[in-house]
């Protein structure tokens, strides 16, 4: 990075005691190579003590928000409101919130929005995302007036699909402005099919369908492969009720990418509303398969089974996801709503039992 002046790299305190509990890397075996981290983590303990100070604490949350345990919502909030910790983890927290938001997970979203540290206010505009539209208008609109354009961009970005009546004046113009910001940002990069998807999508959402679909087919002509460009032209697509224009699109795409996950779930889609289900059966069966740990995938799959009559195969494959995303709710829903329409009360209650669980942890 030479004469860049961002500070990418940083010297930190070793934590081996963190690659025994956790299996991450740390300087010390580093170099001592015919040593474990046990022995690095013994000696670290021997001469500094337990918790000597400028140790990171955020290691283990991280580790638990990776493998979705039932804490990981709570210990994310509390490291995003920690005001003793680096403001780059705690804009890590923020980004990390996800799910149906709690009263808890909204006040930590409007606390980051207004922290002092421009990195934990784009955290929390990252997470700001899961917020419904008149919740983005309340707590994402002074951001717009903000001193860094980075924010103004991102918040424009994220307050397009807001319904102009829902405006105040005052919340208009500045929207207005950082719309202007934000189209600038994307004609600047204009040669790159991710600005034109960036442009593309915001034009649309703001109810410019003919200048979103231009945006969106030159980032295809750019870049014939980039995948987001036709799930969001196929989306505008929808929008305008042009479901036959959308499947001829994604099959373009496959055409190119066949390995796409994305857009077989995309075509699924598209072919569901044209109510060709068995199709749209095996697009999505197909997406699932290629990336068997993206729940959602799974969780159409499922549906669409059961759609098609296979309520055994449904609850299978629901049972199969369930295992890896143990804390997913649309899971839980659909299983209890499955058995229960099979008649076993006792499984559709237990399902039950654990989506109002969740719901209270979250």
């Amino acid at each position: 990075m030479v004469v860049d002046p961002r500070h990418d790299h940083s010297f930190r305190v070793p934590r081996p005691d963190l690659s025994v509990e956790l299996g991450t890397p740390n300087a010390c075996t580093s170099c001592h190579l015919d040593r474990s981290a046990r022995w690095a983590a013994a000696q670290v303990k021997r001469w500094f003590g337990r918790d000597p100070r400028g140790y990171q604490r955020f290691a283990k949350t991280f580790a638990v928000a990776d493998t979705d345990r039932t804490e990981a919502q709570a210990l994310l909030r509390a490291l995003a409101a920690d005001e003793t910790q680096a403001p780059i983890a705690r804009a890590t927290a923020l980004a990390g919130l996800g799910g149906a938001l709690s009263g808890e997970a909204l006040a930590t979203i409007a606390a980051g929005l207004r922290n002092v540290s421009a990195v934990v206010r784009l955290g929390a505009l990252e997470s700001s995302e899961l917020l419904t539209p008149a919740q983005r208008l309340q707590f994402v609109s002074p951001v717009l007036s903000g001193s860094l354009r980075v924010l103004r961009v991102a918040a424009a970005k994220l307050l397009a699909g807001v319904p102009s009546s829902q405006w105040t004046p005052d919340q208009r113009a500045a929207f207005q402005r950082a719309s202007g910001e934000f189209i600038e940002t994307q004609r600047q990069n204009a040669d790159r099919a991710e600005a034109r998807v960036n442009l593309g999508t915001f034009l649309a959402e703001l109810g410019d369908m003919a200048g979103g679909q231009a945006e969106l087919q030159s980032a295809i002509r750019l870049e014939p492969r980039f995948v987001p460009a036709y799930v969001n032209l196929a989306d505008v697509y929808r929008g305008i009720g042009r479901d036959i224009d959308g499947e001829r699109l994604l099959r373009d795409g496959l055409a190119r990418t066949p390995a796409s996950p994305v857009l077989h779930y995309a075509l699924g889609l598209v072919l569901t509303r044209l109510n060709r289900g068995d199709n749209a059966l095996r697009e999505f069966a197909r997406a699932a398969s290629l990336e068997p740990e993206n729940a959602r995938f799974s969780y159409v799959h499922a549906v669409a089974l059961h759609s098609a009559g296979k309520v055994g195969a449904a609850i299978a494959t629901l049972e199969a996801t369930l295992a890896a995303h143990p804390r997913d709710g649309d899971v839980l829903s659909a299983l209890a709503a499955f058995h229960s329409e099979r008649g076993d009360s006792a499984q559709a209650r237990r399902y039950r039992d654990r989506l109002s669980v969740l719901a209270r942890d979250r």
